[in-house]
């Protein structure tokens, strides 16, 4: 008996490694196999998957007192920048800095003293500093009013 179970096992050995070396047939490589491959029920060849939802960005509401614009801090934009009066310079902003202008400036501020009007290349130091109490406004080379800042 033993004789036949180490017959058998040598006779069956040959066909167990033929086993272990076989292949399956190779996936066919179009779209709906590839699907079928990865658990998907049906796939529209050419198709192009919609990408996931993503939130809506929630944009802040400008502070009070601030004008309209991107923020920078000490500029008109800057709400704190109301100690130099730079918020109330946004109906300024891309006019002409004549006689007139400089004074409904002068006068919607209340003030002469601690305003400087800087032109286009000029190397007067502007640091905007919203705690500052002077107010320059900054000129382009037509002498366009394009900014105001404390400081």
């Amino acid at each position: 008996m033993k004789r036949f179970a180490r017959s058998l096992a040598l006779a069956l050995a040959p066909l167990a490694l033929a086993a272990c070396g076989s292949e399956p047939g190779s996936p066919a490589n179009d779209a709906e196999s590839f699907a079928a491959r990865i658990g998907a029920s049906e796939a529209t060849p050419g198709a192009v998957p919609a990408p996931a939802a993503t939130a809506t960005p929630i944009v802040a509401a400008p502070l009070p007192g601030a004008a309209p614009g991107a923020f920078a801090q000490g500029t008109l934009t800057d709400p704190a920048a109301a100690n130099c009066g730079a918020p109330l310079m946004a109906p300024y902003i891309g006019k002409l800095a004549d006689q007139t202008t400089r004074a409904a400036i002068a006068q919607t501020i209340g003030r002469t003293e601690n305003l400087r009007f800087v032109a286009f290349g000029s190397t007067a130091d502007v640091n905007p500093d919203p705690t500052s109490p002077r107010l320059s406004l900054m000129l382009d080379a037509q002498g366009i009013i394009r900014d105001a800042r404390c400081g």
